[in-house]
């Protein structure tokens, strides 16, 4: 949601932005998340302007987030890679579940 959020404020500043893997994401949204999220794309003569448009946006009341964060940053994206992990252990023990269950058959017989 915000990076659609922050695509149309880009677009209301008159910046060509486009949520990368937008479509992907709404039917593959755990896939997504475990990539560490959304990617909002903007023409390469136009980045410097949505940066200082998006810190622009974060310094007004109730929006900042503080001077040392990136403009394109946010707190989701640490939360989204602690979730990564998570996913990438799940992940792991169901892809070795058929493994464990031969091992255990063979070690029975």
């Amino acid at each position: 949601m915000e990076a659609h959020i922050v695509v149309g404020a880009l677009r209301s500043a008159g910046i060509a932005a486009e949520v990368f893997d937008g479509n992907f994401g709404t039917i593959e949204a755990p896939v997504i998340e475990g990539l560490g999220g959304y990617r909002v794309m903007a023409p390469e003569d136009e980045v410097a302007e949505a940066r200082a448009t998006l810190k622009a946006l974060r310094a007004t009341p109730g929006l900042s987030t503080g001077e040392d964060e990136s403009p394109w940053g946010s707190p989701a994206a640490t939360s989204s890679r602690v979730r990564s992990k998570g996913m990438r252990l799940v992940a792991a023990l169901l892809l070795s579940a058929p493994f464990v269950v031969w091992l255990i058959l063979n070690l029975l017989r």
